[in-house]
């Protein structure tokens, strides 16, 4: 959400318009996702965890239109129920698949910086350093060292999980004993 408010932001000013405040309404956002889980899951379909990847697509092509979002849902959804037509998807070549991939995730990186540059957190500071550099190297350690999953008592953790959790322990654990700026 805070990167979707960024790029809307950024457009709408471009545009002359005022800004939408997007990321205050985050908790409205967590509560229909939420809810939309829950009604996937009860009809046996699976979690929307997608915000990075759409993130990316409306930031590389520049497209933030609901309507044209909701076009491309349908769209997939329909490809989803036509063998054929998932047998074109299958048809592009692995490189192109490929390369498609390394930029649309690595995008995913880059809007992920642009957040915390944006928030103003230090990218100098050495604990940030830390859990950023773990974050990244496990995540891709572990997807390809260890087939994109780490067994953790027998529940096959996502490379991606695993290192967020491992970020989130480390931060916890190096800010043990950090002095808080306290406002004036």
């Amino acid at each position: 959400m805070y990167q979707l408010d960024i790029y809307v932001n950024d457009l709408a000013r471009k545009k002359g318009k005022g800004e939408y405040g997007l990321a205050n309404m985050l908790d409205r956002n967590l509560i229909g996702d939420g809810v939309c889980d829950m009604i996937s899951g009860v009809i046996g379909g699976p979690a929307g965890t997608n915000y990075g990847e759409n993130i990316s697509t409306m930031a590389i092509t520049k497209v933030f239109s609901v309507p044209v979002m909701f076009a491309a849902g349908i769209l997939a959804m329909l490809v989803s129920c036509f063998t054929p037509l998932i047998r074109v998807i299958y048809g592009i070549p692995q490189a192109v698949i490929g390369g498609l991939e390394i930029y649309l995730f690595g995008a995913i990186a880059a809007q992920g910086i642009a957040i915390l540059i944006d928030k103003k957190v230090s990218m100098f500071d050495s604990k940030n350093i830390a859990v950023i550099a773990s974050i990244m190297t496990l995540g891709l350690g572990i997807h390809y060292g260890f087939g994109g999953n780490i067994n953790f008592f027998g529940m096959n953790i996502p490379a991606v999980a695993g290192a967020a959790i491992f970020g989130i322990i480390l931060n916890f654990v190096l800010s043990i004993g950090e002095k808080k700026e306290t406002a004036a």
